[in-house]
């Protein structure tokens, strides 16, 4: 995150956090449908199971992994605002204005 003012780089981490947060959410809301689906007696125990080791040993881990990479938080909250896990409006104007480049960049890339 070289090249950034001191004010940018706290709020990265700031929206680091924001959006660590939302997508951990969701993927938590989703396994909680899991666990109605069981309740429901449409998966059972053992898919059940296997839905919850899914969701430790990989989905929670890719979350953590992403969002604690040093020296890819700006790459990563681009990522959040272009995909609309975080909106323009929650970003303060002067950060918003120094990762606009990358953020029309992961906009107009197949990749995201």
């Amino acid at each position: 995150m070289n090249g950034y003012s001191k004010k940018t780089k706290n709020e990265i981490r700031r929206l680091t956090g924001l959006a660590h947060e939302r997508e951990l959410e969701k993927a938590l809301a989703d396994l909680n449908l899991k666990f109605k689906q069981w309740e429901n007696e449409e998966l059972d125990s053992f898919e059940l199971d296997d839905e919850i080791h899914h969701f430790h040993n990989k989905t929670s881990r890719e979350i953590f992994k992403k969002y604690n990479s040093f020296d890819m938080k700006d790459h990563y909250v681009a990522i959040a605002i272009a995909k609309g896990i975080i909106d323009k409006d929650e970003v303060d104007p002067e950060t918003y204005q120094e990762l606009e480049l990358l953020i029309e960049k992961i906009k107009d890339s197949d990749y995201f």
